[in-house]
């Protein structure tokens, strides 16, 4: 620790370069922690995404007919098809905007990660108006059991009006991501009954079926059945729908890791000519150390001891500005910010590879330091 302060003066002796060095490396592990947070969250939704859970969906667009439920419930292999159909809106004001799921206790048995009592989902079928909702909404709204909750949806009412009542009758969570997760389900019967129009009609339906294996076979029959229909339909497992759509964005593994890669790359030439600059310069100084008793090994760590300080230290200052910014985007928008928000694991990664990159970038400028003669380095002074 004595020699710390011979350590920052050794980094403060350029302020300018030391600054403009630090500001660099910061923004590069903001990039880091935002494509970590992209890698493991995308990770992430796969891992949570289920085969054992199909959607089925219309496949030109528009809406499926209620009379499918009874077909694909016959379908062998199908224990549970809970229709759903989404509300948009917005609650008091409109930036509090939000959707709305309908459907019914079958929506619980489709996801069962939903932590919905058997007494909730049963007072929800009662209950024309009644709502379930998450954890994390009824702390972002003041939502409490009993409470009526004014919506307004852009589907108009049979009375012409956009306003719809709901009261909440539970409090629930998601336990693939707890107090994360904005759900809101109301009761499908409520809808129906009152909108003006597109009676009896769902946006999609979630069937679980007994064996994961079977889900490609299943989906198959499923839209076969309304193959020469008027509504024909597309039936995939959440897992497939899930990587299907991270296909379409390309490889997003390969992509994060390259930037990664790019980003320390220039790390390791920003922080090695930082280094190269510093020892340059400093070449009597060392000389005078080295007179003063400092041994090759303790000039060597000095040096190294200044890249890892620097590097360490932008680092750790880029990775909680972008997780704390992550944290706060969560708190907004909860069932996206998965995809945005970098694990403790990649926090700690990114200091790990600050550490070894400054370690690779200081390790030759160090040398040429340890290695200095005495009389020609001072000669030069």
């Amino acid at each position: 620790m004595k020699y710390l302060p011979l350590v920052f003066a050794g980094l403060w002796r350029k302020p300018a370069r030391t600054i403009f060095t630090f500001l660099s490396i910061v923004v590069a592990f903001i990039l880091f922690g935002i494509l970590a947070g992209l890698d493991s969250g995308f990770d992430h939704i796969l891992q949570v995404s289920r085969l054992d859970r199909l959607f089925v969906d219309p496949r030109f667009g528009g809406r499926i007919p209620m009379a499918y439920v009874d077909q694909v419930a016959r379908v062998p292999g199908v224990t549970v098809v809970a229709p759903r159909m989404g509300l948009l809106g917005y609650y008091k004001d409109p930036k509090n905007r939000m959707g709305v799921i309908m459907s019914d206790s079958r929506f619980f048995a489709a996801r069962p990660e939903l932590t919905a009592t058997k007494d909730e989902m049963a007072a929800l079928d009662k209950n024309r108006t009644g709502a379930l909702v998450t954890i994390f909404l009824a702390k972002q709204y003041g939502w409490k059991v009993g409470d009526k909750v004014p919506f307004i949806s852009n589907v108009a009412t049979s009375d012409g009006g956009q306003t719809w009542t709901f009261d909440i009758l539970g409090i629930i969570d998601d336990t693939d991501a707890p107090g994360e997760i904005g759900f809101f389900i109301g009761n499908y019967e409520y809808l129906n009954q009152r909108r003006a129009k597109d009676k009896d009609l769902s946006d999609r339906f979630l069937v679980r079926i007994r064996d994961q294996n079977q889900a490609t076979q299943i989906s198959r029959t499923i839209d076969r059945l309304f193959a020469n229909s008027s509504q024909p339909t597309r039936t995939e497992s959440e897992k497939t729908q899930a990587q299907s759509g991270l296909a379409s964005l390309g490889s997003v593994s390969f992509l994060t890791h390259a930037v990664i890669g790019a980003v320390l790359f220039m790390l390791l030439f920003l922080t090695g000519n930082t280094m190269m600059q510093s020892v340059r310069e400093r070449t009597s100084e060392f000389g005078v150390l080295k007179t003063l008793g400092f041994s090759d090994a303790g000039v060597l760590a000095l040096v190294i001891c200044e890249a890892v300080l620097l590097c360490v230290l932008a680092g750790l200052a880029g990775l909680t500005l972008i997780h704390t910014a992550g944290a706060y985007y969560a708190s907004l928008v909860p069932d996206i910010a998965g995809v945005l928000l970098m694990t403790w694991a990649s926090f700690f990664e990114g200091l790990g590879l600050a550490f070894v990159t400054a370690l690779a970038a200081s390790v030759f400028p160090a040398l040429r330091a340890s290695r200095l003669n005495v009389v020609d380095a001072l000669a030069g002074r």
